[in-house]
């Protein structure tokens, strides 16, 4: 940031609005430096942990860097958390402080944060009210004695949860993030020319370490979208031309009809790289008319960039694989022996220099996970062809992934259970045209209950659970389909909420 803020101090650093001009990096460096100041004297210093949980705003940009200039660490926490997420999120990574807006979406975030904080003594609040930036930061002194950088320290505390109800806590240095973005960087040819458009929130790892840093690291224009409209998103693009993004796929379908009606010109973003969901061929060729690559990828939290289709890959490659591994990236897809496989199925593992440093306070899970000779158990099942090209085929951990964002099923399930009349609950993901998938409660209620969903919401509603986590379809069954072992045979659930219609489902049918 201080090499753009003296190379480059005109340029536009960061676009949030459509109706806004931006801030150049000059700016950025004052109000990072300012904010960071602020920070400091709160008592923040190296090591803490901030969790900030905020939209994609510029505001946000500055606090992030605050964080980074103090040699604190960041915990960035997605905007659609409520209080029962984020007091997990404060109380596991012991947080010195949570930084939020004072409301979003006509949502009181003062207040729950306010009741955060209350729960969890040592934890204070820091509030950010919108407004012209050179008035609200600049009212705070410079911070003249930065502390030396350690590239090698935790800077970054992301939690993603997986199959467990307990969110894992992945801790990154710069190191490994500035690794990441370094190997996508070359691996998709981005230069001085091109800009980062990110509607993918930034308090996750997509919209961060995907957006922030890879415009940030490079000197780039990032234009933010804090809300998803696919006309705004026309407008942006139109108007501050960005030619790289990485988003759900929803995002580029949503695009593209808009584009369409609008008679906009799209021209500009060249690169519009998917993960987490198979890209239907149908929107690749659509996209191509508009004059966008689509490129499908394959990315983790804990390991970030791993394969990556190139702008230059044969069509048939972009259409069905996930890419080859970026430069520097190595995989290996195993049996359950140990065996390495070509052409064949199996559990992929990943050694990367930009692959975590393990889970925050969490040993087991990480010994579970990373071997001693760099390799990173992904969870996730796929093939690497003969050319080197991976393809994922499934997850061993179920998690859902709606529009982009992961819901770990045994958390909602968890919840349900405690629900009256509720004897057992299960939480699986269906396809859904637009979203990827969504979720749907199966429930065995108890003898002469029924259990709607419009129950269900309204339950955990009442608990503080995200929106995005709210089940939309609710299955009555009178008993979980087991193993002999007594697992729950979660495919056979699936297959029966396919069997009885989208319809039917709404209301809780029986089967």
């Amino acid at each position: 940031m201080s090499r753009w803020a003296f190379e480059r101090g005109d340029r536009v650093a960061v676009v949030d609005d459509v109706e806004s001009e931006g801030h150049t990096y000059a700016q950025l460096a004052a109000h990072s430096n300012s904010v960071a100041a602020r920070l400091q004297s709160m008592g923040i210093g190296r090591g803490d942990v901030v969790t900030v949980q905020m939209p994609n705003w510029y505001e946000t940009v500055v606090l992030d860097l605050a964080v980074h200039l103090l040699g604190a660490v960041l915990n960035p926490v997605l905007p659609i958390y409520r209080a029962h997420e984020l007091s997990n999120i404060v109380r596991t990574a012991g947080s010195r402080l949570i930084v939020s807006p004072a409301e979003y979406r006509n949502f009181d975030h003062r207040a729950m944060v306010a009741e955060v904080c209350a729960a969890n003594p040592g934890t204070a609040q820091f509030v950010v009210e919108r407004g012209d930036a050179d008035t609200v930061f600049v009212h705070w002194p410079a911070l003249d004695n930065l502390p030396d950088p350690d590239a090698s320290a935790v800077c970054e505390l992301i939690f993603s949860s997986g199959t467990e109800s307990a969110p894992k806590a992945i801790m990154h240095t710069e190191q490994t993030l500035c690794a990441g973005t370094r190997m996508l960087t070359s691996g998709i040819g981005l230069s001085e020319t091109d800009g980062v458009w990110m509607p993918s929130p930034i308090g996750h790892s997509t919209g961060l370490n995907y957006g922030v840093r890879v415009a940030l690291l490079n000197g780039l224009t990032l234009t933010l979208q804090d809300r998803w409209d696919p006309a705004d998103a026309v407008r942006l693009i139109e108007r501050a031309k960005p030619s790289y993004t990485v988003a759900a796929t929803t995002f580029l379908t949503d695009l593209l009809d808009a584009g369409e009606s609008m008679g906009a010109d799209l021209t500009s973003l060249r690169m519009f790289s998917c993960g987490g969901a198979p890209v239907p061929s149908v929107v690749v060729g659509r996209a191509a008319d508009a004059g966008i690559t689509v490129l499908r990828i394959y990315g983790s939290t804990e390991v970030l960039s791993a394969t990556w289709n190139r702008p230059d890959s044969p069509l048939e490659k972009r259409l069905e694989t996930e890419g080859p591994p970026l430069d520097g990236v190595e995989l290996e897809v195993r049996d359950d022996d140990g065996a390495i496989l070509v052409g064949e199925p199996g559990e992929l593992f990943v050694r990367s220099p930009s692959c975590c440093v393990g889970f925050f306070s969490d040993e087991e899970r990480t010994r579970a996970t990373f071997s001693v000779d760099g390799w990173v158990r992904s969870g996730d099942l796929g093939v690497v062809d003969s050319d080197g090209y991976f393809t994922m085929v499934g997850r061993k951990k179920e998690i859902i992934i709606r529009g982009g964002l992961n819901i770990t099923p045994r958390e909602v399930e968890d919840l349900i259970v405690g629900m009256a009349h509720v004897r057992e609950a299960v939480v699986v993901g269906i396809p859904d045209e637009r979203l990827g998938e969504i979720g749907c409660a199966c429930v065995v209620a108890e003898e002469g209950h029924e259990v709607t969903l419009a129950d269900v919401v309204s339950y955990l509603r009442e608990l503080g659970l995200a929106p995005f986590k709210l089940p939309e379809r609710v299955l009555l069954v009178d008993a979980l389909p087991r193993t002999a072992t007594g697992k729950v045979q979660k495919f056979q659930l699936v297959e029966r909420v396919l069997a009885k219609g989208r319809g039917h489902m709404q209301t809780g049918g029986r089967a």
